[in-house]
C-alpha cells in the first residue's frame, strides 16, 4: 500500500511539472554546404534573403566592381556617344580588350566589352568619359552603392583592380545587382555570350568569361572576378519556372568551388522556396477589428508549405513575416488620427499588458492546482498511515487483555 501511494504521488507530481509545456517539434530543411568564404541568395523579385553566409563581412570583389561601372554607364543616358579612349586607359593591367589610344568608341561598345571580356581598359575608358578622371567616377560609384542600400561598401577603381579601400559584402552586390537586373539594356549585356569585336588592335570574337551561362539552365548573368587578394568571386542572375534569383559568393579558392557554390545555392532556392502573393484589395484587419484594404500587391519568398504571418502595428504599418519572425515586406496600409493612433498605442499596450497579465494567472493556477492535489495526496498518505498504526496499536492492547485474562 505504502508503495502505491507513493507511485501515485510521484507521478502526479510529474506530471504537474510537465503538463504546462507542449513540445513542438518542425523539420527544419537542410541548407548546403557552401565552401567560399561569403555567400548570399535572395529573390531577385522580393528581395528576401534565401541563404547567407558572413554576407556582411568585408572582402575584396574583383571584377564584379564592373557591374557597378556597368550600370552607372547605362544610367548616364549617354550609351550611344563616342569615347575617345586615353593613354591612361590602355595601361590598365590584367584582362584588357586592348583599346588603343586615340580610339573612337561608342559607349555602349565599351560597356559591352567590359563585361563580356573584364576589360579592365574598357572600364577606365568609361570612367574617364563619365565623370573626368577616375577618383570622381569612384565618387559617383560610391553614391551609388548608398542609393542602392549598399551601406557596407566603398569603391576606389572602376574595374576592381586590388586596393586596400575597394571593399564591399555579400549582401551589399546582391543589392546592386538586384538593382541593376530592373534594367532592360543591363538584362540585354549580361546575358551576351559571344560578341564580335574589331578594335585597331584586336579582331576577335569575345566570349563571356561566365561560364554558367552555358552550364545551368536559366541563367541570365552577370559577373565573375578574381584577384589575389579576393580570390574567385562571383555574381550570378538566374530565372525558372517563375522565380529569379541573385546568389554571391566570395573568395572562392577556385573557380570550380565558385561556380559549384552557386549552382547548389540556385538548386537549394528552387527546391525549397515559393513566392505568396497577398494581391491589391485584399483585406487586412487592425489591432481594433477594422477591416483596410490593400492598396498594392505584395509579394515574399518563404520556405514552402509556409504561409506568411500578418501583423498590424497601431500606427497602421502592415508587416509580412516569416515562421521565424524575420520581416520580409511593410506597408503602411492606413493613415491613424493622431488622437487615435494614441488611444490605439494605449490599447495595444493595454492588451499586451493584460495578456502578459492572463499567461501569469494561468501558469500560477496550474502550478498551484498541481501543488495542492500533491498536498492531499500527501495529506491523505499520512492519515492512511495514522490510521494503521492506531489499528495496529488496538490489535496489541487486545492481544494482551486475552493473554491477561487467560493467566488470571
Amino acid at each position: 500500500m505504502k508503495k502505491f501511494f507513493h507511485t501515485i504521488v510521484y507521478l502526479c507530481f510529474l506530471s504537474g511539472l510537465l503538463a504546462p509545456v507542449a513540445p513542438v517539434f518542425a523539420e527544419q530543411e537542410k541548407a548546403p554546404h557552401i565552401k567560399s568564404k561569403s555567400a548570399i541568395l535572395i529573390d531577385q523579385k522580393t528581395g528576401n534573403v534565401l541563404y547567407n553566409k558572413k554576407d556582411n563581412k568585408k572582402m575584396y570583389p574583383a571584377s564584379i566592381t564592373k557591374i557597378v561601372t556597368a550600370i552607372l554607364a547605362i544610367d548616364s543616358g549617354k550609351m550611344d556617344e563616342t569615347v575617345t579612349v586615353s593613354k591612361n586607359a590602355t595601361l590598365a593591367e590584367g584582362t584588357r580588350v586592348y583599346l588603343n589610344e586615340g580610339e573612337q568608341i561608342p559607349l555602349r561598345k565599351l560597356v559591352e566589352g567590359m563585361m563580356v571580356n573584364s576589360g579592365n581598359d574598357a572600364a577606365v575608358a568609361i570612367a574617364e568619359y563619365l565623370a573626368g578622371d577616375v577618383p570622381s567616377f569612384a565618387d559617383k560609384m560610391n553614391e551609388f552603392a548608398k542609393k542602392a542600400g549598399a551601406t557596407h561598401t566603398h569603391f576606389v577603381t572602376p574595374n576592381g583592380l586590388f586596393n586596400p579601400d575597394h571593399y564591399t559584402t555579400a549582401e551589399d552586390m546582391a543589392k546592386i545587382t538586384q538593382y541593376a537586373m530592373k534594367n532592360s539594356e543591363f538584362r540585354r549585356i549580361v546575358k551576351i555570350k559571344n560578341l564580335p569585336w574589331h578594335v585597331k588592335g584586336w579582331d576577335t570574337t569575345l566570349v563571356n568569361h561566365h561560364r554558367l551561362l552555358w552550364d545551368y539552365p536559366g541563367t541570365t548573368g552577370v559577373k565573375n572576378g578574381y584577384v589575389d587578394k579576393s580570390k574567385h568571386t562571383l555574381v550570378t542572375s538566374v530565372s525558372r519556372d517563375g522565380m529569379d534569383f541573385i546568389a554571391v559568393v566570395l573568395k572562392a579558392s577556385t573557380s570550380k568551388v565558385a561556380y559549384s557554390d552557386t549552382t547548389s545555392l540556385f538548386d537549394y532556392g528552387f527546391s525549397h522556396f515559393q513566392r505568396q502573393k497577398l494581391s491589391k484589395g485584399t483585406l487586412i484587419e487592425d489591432p481594433a477589428g477594422r477591416k483596410h484594404a490593400l492598396k498594392e500587391d505584395l509579394e515574399v519568398t518563404l520556405p514552402v508549405g509556409e504561409h506568411v504571418l500578418k501583423n498590424v502595428s497601431a500606427s497602421g504599418e502592415l508587416t509580412l513575416k516569416n515562421s521565424a519572425g524575420d520581416s520580409l515586406a511593410a506597408v503602411q496600409l492606413f493613415q491613424p488620427s493622431p488622437k487615435k493612433e494614441a488611444s490605439q498605442v494605449a490599447a495595444h499596450s493595454s492588451g499586451e499588458a493584460t495578456g502578459s497579465k492572463l499567461a501569469l494567472q494561468l501558469t500560477t493556477r496550474t502550478a498551484l492546482f498541481f501543488y495542492s492535489g500533491f498536498l492531499m495526496l500527501t495529506a491523505l498518505m499520512v492519515m492512511i498511515r495514522m490510521r494503521n498504526k492506531r489499528r495496529r496499536a488496538l490489535q496489541r492492547m487486545r492481544r494482551y487483555e486475552k493473554n491477561y485474562t487467560f493467566i488470571k
